[in-house]
């Protein structure tokens, strides 16, 4: 059907060119045309198909759990010796003979080796001299005080006859027993400080003997007889003795562990010298505190080694128990989004997908923690991307 705005367009267009003297059949030409244009622009308009809505997005869901589950993580350990010390000779001198050598086992207080310094010894006899004449000194102060002492309480005796003693008799006999007690107590002073010299130099005479400061066993000999040796050496040791009867297992704990290792906790482990044995531990001692290098805390097991089946210095792979002190948030692994911008999980709120921060923790099967703005039970998406952007209108759809 021609429009009638088209037609009564032809009619003024008809007039003005019968005004002008315009051919007729231009006009004609023109007006049919714009009525053809008119007509199709008018069909496809009624064919035209009405726009549908868009669709909105199914989503998979689940929910928030509080859980407190015991996991068990590997982690690397060392074995370390209950005691180990390097040896060294406290004084200058040249090695006399050697009792032991590497591997032997030996008890505390134990000769291991003799050194010889003539110096020593002759240092000692002198301080014993010393010591010597200042006692004898020191008996003769002794036994002058007492003579002008008693000297000095005959003359207080006699001067109580008048005229018998004469004052400035009984003054130099008090002045002269003063003195004498005072160069008593030098005397005293001097043994003092000479009987001190003469212990110091009979301890460092001890030191020309070696022995061992506990039980255990020589791991290491680096000496041979007449080996000059002594303080200031800054070479190997003498002797590196090892009692290896109780081990240390020390473990780095990370940070992430740091507070879910109880105490007394029992671990297994396993050496690469015996993969099939599994040994058990008890934690004895933790520092409490973290290594700023790694970021760890150490702990050390103690592992009774009567048989000496395990060795100082080996590694070991230690199954630990870790545990929270409390309920944590967990949710589906496949739940959590890690992008450019934040890691986050969905939330379905009110049918609308919500961006929440968190902060991932341990793995637990397929469960994964997480620290965030979360509380049990929950709406999250199982399956998230971030496809599904924030304020996304979504339909929760519950997998059975």
């Amino acid at each position: 059907m021609t429009s009638p705005i088209i037609i009564r367009a032809f009619n003024l267009s008809l007039f003005h060119s019968l005004c002008q003297k315009k051919p007729f059949f231009n006009l004609i030409g023109s007006a049919s045309l714009a009525v053809g244009m008119a007509a199709c622009s008018t069909a496809s308009s009624d064919n035209k198909p009405a726009e549908k809505a868009p669709e909105i997005q199914q989503v998979d869901v689940s929910t928030v759990q509080a859980l407190q589950p015991s996991k068990q993580v590997t982690l690397p350990g060392e074995l370390k010796p209950w005691n180990r010390v390097n040896m060294y000779a406290k004084v200058k001198g040249f090695v006399r003979d050697i009792s032991v050598d590497r591997g032997t086992q030996v008890r505390k207080g134990q000769v291991l080796a003799r050194l010889d310094a003539p110096e020593v010894i002759s240092e000692l006899s002198q301080a014993q001299a010393q010591l010597q004449a200042q006692e004898a000194t020191l008996v003769e102060q002794t036994t002058r005080a007492r003579a002008s002492r008693l000297t000095y309480q005959r003359l207080l005796q006699t001067a109580k006859m008048e005229g018998a003693v004469s004052l400035n008799e009984i003054d130099q006999a008090q002045a002269k027993m003063q003195a004498d007690s005072a160069m008593v107590a030098v005397a005293k002073g001097t043994v003092q400080a000479a009987r001190s010299n003469y212990q110091a130099k009979t301890e460092l005479r001890q030191y020309l003997t070696i022995t061992a400061p506990f039980d255990g066993m020589v791991i290491e000999r680096n000496i041979s007889p007449g080996a000059l040796v002594g303080a200031g050496d800054s070479g190997k040791p003498l002797f590196v003795l090892e009692d290896s009867r109780t081990l240390r297992l020390t473990v780095a704990i990370p940070e992430t562990f740091a507070n879910q290792l109880k105490t007394k906790s029992a671990v297994s482990f396993t050496v690469n010298a015996m993969p099939n044995r599994h040994f058990n531990a008890k934690l004895a001692r933790s520092a409490q505190s973290l290594v700023e290098a790694n970021r760890a805390m150490m702990a050390e097991f103690d592992v009774a080694n009567p048989s000496h089946e395990l060795k100082a210095g080996m590694y070991a792979d230690v199954l630990m128990p870790i545990e929270r002190t409390g309920k944590t948030m967990f949710v589906p692994t496949t739940s959590v989004v890690s992008s450019s911008e934040k890691m986050f999980v969905i939330k379905v709120n009110d049918k609308r997908a919500q961006w929440v921060s968190v902060q991932k923790g341990n793995v637990v099967d397929s469960l994964v923690e997480v620290f965030g703005d979360l509380q049990a039970g929950t709406t999250i998406v199982k399956k998230a991307s971030e496809e599904i952007r924030d304020g996304q209108e979504v339909k929760a759809v519950a997998k059975k």
